[in-house]
């Protein structure tokens, strides 16, 4: 063989094994190195980030055990793949940690096994369940408390309809409480002044959402001599109408001053003087008597925009996973005035506040509220607050700026609205934020971020007109044109 020929056959040969190196190394790499990503119209298979964090925190493997018949007729067999489909997603999310491992039992080819599971956890074997077992701590979860149904065709002999499939919500609780069973915080909701109760309208949604973060609620009235209980993980005023007692606040401040946390969402509508002059006592955080509004040039006249659209700081670990993000405060807003770092007159110790929310441009607080109606508004540049307008503040007494450090130090969050935590208002990043608030102040830093939504499953209704045209399009239109289009290019090819 020519030398020439020798020469080429090796650098074939040098070229393939170099590819092939390559291709096993990016191989090798991305089998490690690779994300997942969720196109679905609902991301019905994306994981918040709390789920993400729960799975995180996972000191060793967690069993699933899914008892569920595909044949079965119960309420929640439709649920079937929506189930396996979510277990997947959380074994790949836990893939690398200690890792979810997955037990599928059908009742009736493994009988044996399924009479085991019901001795066990004591279930009704007609029941499709989901077991989840943590070290010695078990949790069964019913299959149809993961969807939503709409009852009404019960009325006329049919089965309930499913709306929505919520399977993240309810497995990421269970999870929370197998994985920290002494997480089960309380927090109180301080009650006597008009103050609304999640899970009671008008704060159902925030209710549920507390609930399924085993966060247990409970009311505090503050009256004569009360002192705040010492299970309290964490103190909520929320849309106080009239203002605080020297009584009730004197408990504030003590309850504040050994540690305690507090959130505040103010009702701008509300006098309450001493309420705020506590926190500027107590969190540098002084609510200013002013509303945060935009005025709109509507060409004939002027508007008044008065739900604000917030936007996310990354100083935080209550904002950090929010950055980017929106949140709409509706009704009235007042703005906060804070103060970076002093010393606090109270405690003789340093605090340190930092904003939260900020409004977007184009909000401006507006003190000269009361002519708000579109008759001779106008901008004070002395009195009034321009860009930045802050809607929400976070203030650490002793200076600890790392929200992920609990030294048992005072905390407080300050919000100047309390209509977006209301059901009528309420949406995706506004419980987000609530819910990431909460997280923060009772010293679970890593349940902050999004939290698992309800996935709502789509419907197409059509009327008796459309489906005809929708028939004729499909079969009539759609052959004809690609007959049309296959006469044409034989044509051409003919001639």
């Amino acid at each position: 063989m020519p030398s020439a020929h020798r020469t080429i056959r090796l650098r074939v040969t040098l070229q393939i094994v170099a590819a092939l190196l390559v291709a096993a190394s990016a191989i090798a790499w991305s089998t490690s190195h690779y994300r997942r990503y969720d196109f679905s119209r609902s991301h019905r298979f994306e994981l918040s980030s709390q789920t993400k964090q729960t799975l995180a925190m996972l000191g060793s493997s967690v069993s699933v055990t899914v008892y569920f018949s595909p044949t079965s007729a119960s309420t929640g067999a439709e649920l079937y793949g929506d189930v396996l489909a979510l277990l997947r997603e959380y074994q790949f999310q836990a893939r690398g940690k200690q890792g979810v491992t997955l037990e599928m039992v059908d009742p009736l080819r493994n009988p044996s096994r399924a009479r085991e599971l019901q001795a066990e956890h004591r279930f009704q074997g007609t029941e499709n369940v989901v077991i989840l077992k943590y070290g010695d701590r078990a949790s069964v979860i019913p299959v149809p408390e993961m969807g939503e149904y709409d009852t009404a065709p019960t009325q006329y002999g049919e089965r309930p309809r499913l709306v929505a499939f919520r399977g993240e919500q309810v497995m990421t609780s269970a999870l929370i409480g197998l994985v920290q069973p002494a997480s089960l915080k309380k927090t109180y909701f301080l009650q006597g002044h008009g103050e609304p109760l999640p899970g009671l309208p008008p704060m159902q949604i925030i209710g549920q959402n507390l609930k399924r973060q085993n966060i247990r609620v409970a009311p505090l009235i503050l009256a004569g001599d009360s002192t705040i209980p010492a299970d309290a993980a964490l103190v909520v005023v929320c849309g106080a109408q009239v203002d605080l007692s020297p009584d009730e606040i004197a408990s504030l401040r003590d309850y504040w001053k050994h540690g305690g946390h507090l959130m505040v969402l103010l009702d701008p509508t509300a006098a309450t003087p001493a309420l705020d002059a506590f926190l500027e006592e107590a969190g540098n955080i002084r609510p200013r008597n002013d509303r945060v509004i935009r005025l709109l040039n509507l060409g004939t006249a002027t508007g008044i925009l008065r739900d604000v659209t917030g936007e996310f700081f990354r100083g935080s670990e209550i904002t950090s996973r929010l950055v980017g993000l929106t949140v709409l405060f509706a009704g009235n807003s007042r703005s906060l005035a804070i103060n970076d770092q002093r010393d606090h007159p109270v405690a003789g110790q340093s605090s340190v506040t930092r904003p939260l929310i900020r409004a977007i441009h184009g909000f401006r607080g507006c003190s000269n509220f009361a002519n708000a109606d579109g008759k001779g508004v106008s901008f004070d540049p002395v009195k009034d607050n321009f860009f930045p307008v802050y809607l929400a503040a976070i203030t650490d007494l002793g200076g600890v700026q790392d929200d992920r450090v609990s030294l048992g130090a005072p905390r407080m969050v300050v919000v100047g609205n309390c209509e977006f935590v209301k059901d009528k208002f309420v949406a995706g990043t506004a419980i987000d934020f609530f819910s990431s608030a909460v997280n923060t102040l009772i010293d679970r830093t890593q349940l902050t971020g999004t939290t698992p939504k309800t996935k709502e499953f789509f419907t197409l209704n059509l009327d008796e007109l459309q489906l005809r045209v929708l028939a004729l399009f499909v079969l009539v239109a759609v052959p004809l044109l690609a007959a049309l289009i296959g006469t044409v290019f034989l044509w051409r090819r003919r001639s």
